[in-house]
């Protein structure tokens, strides 16, 4: 039962993709199947990736994610896939990996502008998040706000109130540090 492939990963063409996997992933996989987007493989890789997202099984949707890696996409597909794989990859540590895929994306926006929601963008959001709480590189995100307003992907009132908290967390964390002094013995 365990190595038969599941209805739904035929229907949609990924037999060998799903051989592939250890049988841990297949299990895991199966998990995520029950009504699962069977419109194409795209469609299903792109649901499990955000079902397993949700369920913080990050590992599996960077698993997901990098058989699409070499799949051929069009610019808007490659955008969402993406979208799904830097969460997997923040969310397993992965976090030079997602910067990565970050950067691609922003440069890969003005191909889909119009085409996808701005209100929340991984490549925008988790950049700051790796520039800030992984990197310690306030310099860097701010300088991403200030592209991110010339890109329009976000207004100058909400560039200027992130930049603030920026700064704001950025004297916090000095503050923090100043008060973590430990006594050498």
């Amino acid at each position: 039962m365990a190595d038969e492939i599941p209805a739904q990963i035929s229907a949609t063409g990924l037999d060998g993709w799903y051989t592939e996997l250890s049988s841990q992933d297949k299990v895991r996989v199966r998990r995520y199947l029950n009504g699962i987007d069977t419109s194409s493989s795209l469609a299903l890789i792109i649901d499990l990736m955000g079902r397993a997202g949700e369920d913080h099984n990050y590992k599996l949707a960077v698993t997901a994610g990098e058989y699409l890696e070499a799949q051929e996409l069009s610019d808007l597909d490659r955008y969402r896939v993406t979208e799904a794989l830097i969460e997997g990859m923040f969310g397993n540590d992965m976090f030079e990996e997602a910067k990565a895929m970050c950067v691609r994306n922003l440069e890969l926006y003005p191909k889909v502008a119009g085409q996808v929601p701005i209100d929340r963008m991984s490549c925008r959001n988790r950049l700051i998040d790796i520039l800030v709480g992984v990197d310690g590189n306030y310099d860097a995100a701010y300088q991403s706000l200030d592209t991110f307003l010339q890109m329009g992907l976000i207004d100058e009132s909400e560039r200027d109130y992130r930049k603030q908290s920026l700064k704001v967390h950025r004297m916090q964390r000095s503050f923090d540090n100043i008060f973590n002094y430990r006594k050498s013995e």
